[in-house]
């Protein structure tokens, strides 16, 4: 049993009650000692990764000497014996690096590790405290991280019973460990004393910054529960019970929690500190007056929220509000603004601010990332400009700070090198476009050709726009190894990347460079490089960020074909590498532990993988007991993992027993069901089965009853939603807010439903607006209507901001989500760029078109593209070179907006001939609009502007020019093209002509291969890619799962024949972004077993011309591999149900009753945080 899991299990044991498993035998605790907890399976993994953390930080790992390991190995009924093992072990995962700086000397760590040796006399974890806290900073580091897991496995046994002195001891040993625990594995103790609370929350909130939203939740309803015992004397939810010494349970007559406890009261604020940044909005409105303006009146208001980001903007606005209007007066506000830390940006009134307080606040909001503080901060800059008299002087710099970044390039241009150089601190923590990251980097390295690796991590946050050219030279002392380097390679373009790592290979061997290089460049890597870093055990794949196609690579290479089952926990990120004929080859009495493993590993898997270990694990289940599944109990069903449960035939789905309710119904109350497709017929199986198993007729269904069927809710027919009764028909709508996907079929009708319940959108108060508001993206038409108000208006952005951000290349329809933005885009742009005015005859608003300025386009960003060709003829020209970079990033312009565009840069710059490079790279995707002419003739000697053009929508005829401009102006031939320039060019590579993909360096492209794979060249082109990929691999029917990977789209120029020769195993590792380019005819070559093996992702983006060109058989396993296989017949079309298939189009006559009760209990894996909510909510 795991670390977490037995956390997990801990925690129920101490919900009622603080009680030590049966057979687990710890130290008692008093106020002299505390004892050592039973040692999870895992903790030696846990408390290694841990400890590597000191070596990072620059403690050197000491090696204990071998007669030291021997006795202290006997030592085994003590955790101190695991501790020499552990250290030797990282002696050898870290062997010393030259260029790592250490921070203690040799006299200093033999002296140190003095202290090591008297752990052995230690009898219990207070004494190795003691010890710890007495050390030095190096084996502190080391004995801390080794006891974390320890600590805080003491403090769930045993937390009512800690005195204060050790639980602040334990507490402070556990911090590591907090900061790495896993969310799903995240549980809290019992306590039932108020300064036992405040030490918790003073620990949380040191570690805030690291916590998921679904741990600091948790925290929030764990804090209100500790609060309601204490202070109130109720419960918020079920009845409590007390432990009896027979063993027997007694119910503690405590009453439930009236709905509205007034539980926020000063103290409790003060000690919740950054926790109130996630509180909801209708506890931050009930929060007393006198209990909210005593808090902001103590000196930890400032600290509780000092540099908390992520706060809902509407929270934020309605704290700030309530400080403004109810703890102060409108007239001395202003004098607190240095106490209100991130509340600083919802500030409603900056232009009406002084020079002083317009600095003021400028400072305050540095940090903040909620929408539109670039424009506040703008109107904050203007201010202080127009007060000031040399708006490019050293001290502007200064002034501005950070916030310099919001001048547009015609102002950065004007100060010098010296300026910048003196404000390079605030400068490199800055956030800065591309373009001012090119314009500024430029000015401080001038015209150096060499730049040092202390000189590069000082351009901080301006790395961006280092040339290439440049960093292809560093020197890789002083930057391997060094922390910076993650952050700073972080902030890098993938060419960028790519010559970094050029550098570093010049300088150190492949092994050394992959154990020293950080996750942000790790991934950059070629399998060509991997090949030569000898990597050959699983501990050197942990704790690592590797691809797809790195992980397939490394996994091969160490395991062969077969899965290493005791070390599949240690994978980690590598577990994407595992394949189908890895799972499918593990013996089947080891089937369900091998899927318990991997679902640990679950945010790493792909859909294929899922499915086929769903497919092994079942298979093997019925192999040792045939019909499993139709007598299978509630512990059996528990055992498998939900992910995997989803996948279960339809027809086991459908004779799943009542006695296996309560189970179920756990597992679906969070289960995540994005690995179905959306047409899936076991969504509509499992909702049928998760509704038989509520009791009751549905008018009767409680809403607590009904929110246990959790992401199921999704599925429901809005015909049976509309048979519940009020309260459990309000709780179902605010769920269905939360829904990834919602069928097709239900839509129209669900958003009738919700006008029927609430009434027309438009009359919505702001209320109502902020609990359904998603559920209007539904319907496009009412959310054009909606009316021209201000807080219409931030309601709509902060739905924006919160929505999932869009992938970059759309999913496949099965695998795509319900929210189509673009009625939002354009609502949201009306919005913006409307100025209403008020005619006062006729009390009616009248809105007037404007012209776009700088202030209105750095505000919409992307939305730019809503501008009319006329709107966009109208732009200054002035504004129009302040805006080019910002303009120059929109991929999607219409032919009519591109020529308005055009014009407008001959109208700036007379001609494009005249253009220089730096404002060919700020023009970006306006130079769609340039002709081949055009193109051919422009200077471009730098990858990186390739690099930039590269994301837009070039013709082939266009391609080709930019590739003949950059061949002319660098003087670069085909066969002088190196990794570096193929990754550059990009999509311009498609430039050559076909014949000249011969000349390509052969090493050069099989480095570079990878990104060659991402372009969608015409097919006489990937055809001659292909001939390159063959000189270079083999023929394809020996390619390996990683090398089909890395060809991208090349795999589409494949013949008839090199196509079905591939190997079934490897075609679930084709890219997806290949699939369609297949022309018809080749794909039909591919055999029904080669169909099904393509897996769900690839399988689903074959389009329908495609399609057409396939065998009905062929159709068949291409349906299977997607998850389809149930034909629609076999899943009924009208049921007692309150669902409709998915795969009928039509709703269903709903249910009046459901079968057996249902019980409640946590889920391992979150996809529906609002619903838990929703269902704690009710229940208060």
């Amino acid at each position: 049993m795991g670390l977490y899991r037995e956390v997990l299990i801990l925690s129920f044991l101490v919900q009622w009650a603080t009680v030590l498993p049966q057979g687990m035998k710890e130290m008692p605790v008093n106020h002299s000692t505390i004892g050592f907890p039973r040692l999870p399976a895992d903790f030696r993994e846990m408390a290694k990764k841990l400890m590597s953390t000191c070596f990072m930080k620059g403690h050197q790992v000491p090696v204990m000497n071998n007669s030291l390991n021997s006795s202290y190995g006997k030592m085994m009924e003590s955790p101190i014996s695991i501790f020499p093992e552990l250290l030797s072990s990282l002696a050898q995962s870290f062997p010393s690096h030259s260029n790592l700086q250490f921070n203690e000397t040799a006299e200093q760590q033999d002296s140190a590790w003095n202290i090591v040796e008297k752990m052995w006399n230690c009898t219990n974890m207070g004494h190795i405290i003691d010890l710890m806290r007495n050390s030095t900073e190096g084996p502190r580091c080391f004995m801390r991280a080794f006891m974390a897991p320890l600590s805080w496995m003491t403090i769930m046994q045993n937390g009512t019973d800690l005195n204060k002195e050790d639980l602040t001891k334990l507490l402070w040993v556990a911090k590591p460990f907090l900061e790495t625990i896993p969310p799903s594995s995240f549980v809290l103790p019992v306590f039932s004393q108020s300064s036992q609370l405040v030490k918790m929350m003073k620990v949380f909130g040191e570690v805030f910054s690291v916590l998921s939203e679904e741990q600091r939740n948790a925290i929030i309803v764990w804090v209100k529960e500790r609060v309601a015992q204490n202070e109130f004397k109720c419960v918020l939810k079920a009845p409590a019970f007390s432990i009896l010494p027979s063993g027997s349970l007694k119910k503690i007559p405590v009453p439930k929690c009236p709905p509205r406890m007034l539980w926020l009261k000063a103290n409790v604020l003060t000690m919740m500190g950054p926790f109130l940044s996630r509180l909801s909005l209708e506890e931050a409105k009930t929060i007393p007056k006198e209990e909210l303006c005593e808090f902001f009146r103590t000196p930890d208001f400032s600290s509780s929220f000092q540099n908390v980001s992520g706060m809902q903007p509407a929270l934020g606005r309605i704290l700030f509000q309530r400080l403004k209007q109810e703890c102060s007066s409108s007239d001395n506000f202003t004098h607190y603004m240095d106490r209100l830390g991130s509340l600083a940006c919802f500030f409603d009134g900056a232009p009406s601010l002084n020079l002083n307080l317009s600095r003021k606040l400028l400072s305050q909001i540095d940090t903040c990332n909620n929408p539109d503080i670039d424009k506040v901060k703008r109107q904050l800059v203007q201010k202080i400009l127009e007060k000031e008299d040399h708006s490019s002087s050293p001290e502007i710099l200064l002034s501005l700070g950070s916030a310099v970044s919001v001048l547009p390039l015609s102002r950065l241009s004007h100060f010098t090198s010296e300026d910048l150089n003196n404000t390079l601190t605030s400068l490199s923590q800055a956030s800065w476009s591309p373009a001012q990251a090119k314009t500024l980097a430029k000015k401080l390295l001038e015209t150096a050709k060499n730049i040092s690796g202390e000189k590069l991590l000082s351009l901080g946050t301006m790395v961006r726009g280092v040339a290439s050219s440049l960093l292809k030279n560093v020197k890789a002392e002083g930057l391997l190894g060094n922390e910076a380097l993650k952050t700073m390679s972080e902030k890098m373009s993938s060419l960028q990347r790519t010559a970094l790592l050029e550098a570093f290979r010049r300088d150190v061997n492949a092994s050394e460079l992959v154990k020293r290089l950080p996750v942000s460049l790790l991934s950059s890597l070629s399998l060509s490089t991997l090949e030569k870093a000898d990597l050959s055990s699983v501990n050197q794949l942990q704790g690592r960020g590797w691809t797809r196609a790195q992980s397939a690579f490394l996994l091969k290479k160490i395991w062969g074909n077969r899965i290493n089952l005791g070390e599949l926990r240690k994978l980690g990120q590598a577990v994407q590498g595992v394949t189908c004929e890895m799972i499918e080859k593990i013996n089947r009495t080891d089937a369900l532990e091998m899927a318990q493993i991997i679902n640990e590993s679950c945010a790493w898997l792909s859909r294929v993988q899922i499915c086929c270990t769903a497919r092994k694990l079942f298979s093997s289940l019925e192999e040792q007991r045939p019909g499993y599944f139709s007598n299978i109990n509630n512990s059996e069903l528990q055992s498998i993992p939900a992910m995997l449960l989803i996948h279960l035939p339809v027809e086991k789905i459908q004779n799943l027993s009542d006695a296996v309710c309560p189970a179920f119904m756990e597992m679906m109350k969070q289960v995540n069901l994005s690995s179905l497709p959306n047409s899936s017929p076991a969504r509509y199986a499992l909702t049928k089965r998760a509704i038989g198993c509520l009791k009751g007729n549905v008018s009767d269904l409680s809403a607590a009853e009904v929110l246990t069927l959790g992401p199921l809710v999704c599925e429901l027919d809005p015909v049976w939603i509309s048979s519940l009764n009020p309260p459990a028909l309000n709780s179902t709508l605010k769920a269905l807010v939360s829904c990834r996907y919602i069928q097709q079929q239900h839509r129209e009708h669900l958003f009738r439903l919700l006008t029927t319940t609430y009434g027309d959108p438009v009359n919505w108060s702001e209320e109502d607006m902020r609990a359904l508001g998603p559920l209007l993206l539904l319907n496009d038409t009412v959310i054009e209507k909606l009316p021209a108000k201000s807080w219409i208006k931030s309601y709509l952005s902060d739905l924006m901001d919160s929505l999932p951000s869009q992938p970059l290349v759309p999913l496949p329809k099965e695998f795509r989500s319900w929210f189509d933005l673009s009625a939002l885009h354009r609502k949201l742009f009306e919005l913006k760029t409307r100025s209403t005015l008020l005619n006062r005859r006729k009390r009616e608003l009248v809105s007037t078109l404007i012209e776009p300025t700088l202030t209105y386009i750095e505000d919409l960003k992307q939305w730019n593209v809503y501008w009319t060709p006329t709107q966009l003829s109208k732009m200054t020209v002035q504004t129009f070179k302040d805006a080019v970079p910002t303009l120059g990033e929109i991929t999607n312009y219409s032919t009519e907006q591109l020529a308005a565009l055009r014009a407008k840069t001959l109208e700036a710059w007379q001609s494009v001939s005249m253009l220089n490079e730096s404002q060919i790279a700020n023009l970006g995707c306006i130079c769609q609009s340039f002709s081949a002419d055009e193109l051919a003739n422009l200077s471009i000697a730098s990858l990186d502007t390739l690099e930039t053009l590269t994301a837009c929508n070039f013709t082939q005829t266009q391609r080709t020019a930019v590739w003949q401009a950059y061949e002319r102006v660098a003087g670069i031939s085909v066969a002088g093209l190196g990794r570096l320039e193929m990754v550059g060019l990009g999509q311009f590579i498609c430039g050559l002509q076909p014949g000249q993909i011969d000349q390509l360096s052969s090493p050069s492209f099989r480095e570079a291969v990878e990104a060659v794979g991402r372009v969608p060249c015409p097919l006489n082109f990937r055809e001659c890619l292909k001939e390159k990929a063959v000189a270079a691999f083999g023929k394809p029917e020996t390619w390996t799962e990683a090398q089909v990977s890395i060809m991208g789209n090349i795999i589409a120029g494949l013949s008839v024949v090199e196509l079905g020769s591939l190997n079934s195993t490897v075609l679930p590792f084709i890219q997806p972004s290949a699939i369609p380019l297949i022309p018809s005819e080749r794909l039909a070559a591919l055999s029904v077993s080669q169909l099904k093996a393509l897996g769900p992702d690839n399988a689903a983006v074959v389009t329908e011309a495609q399609r057409a060109g396939l065998r009905v058989d062929q159709r068949a396993a291409l349906d299977e591999a997607v998850g389809l296989k149930t034909a629609r017949t076999e899943v009924p079309t009208g049921s007692s149900t309150g669902i409709s298939n998915p795969s009928s189009g039509g709703s269903i006559p709903l249910p009046l009753k459901g079968g057996a009760a249902v019980e409640s209990m946590a889920g391992c894996v979150l996809l529906m945080q609002a619903i838990a909510l929703l269902l704690f909510g009710y229940i208060l």
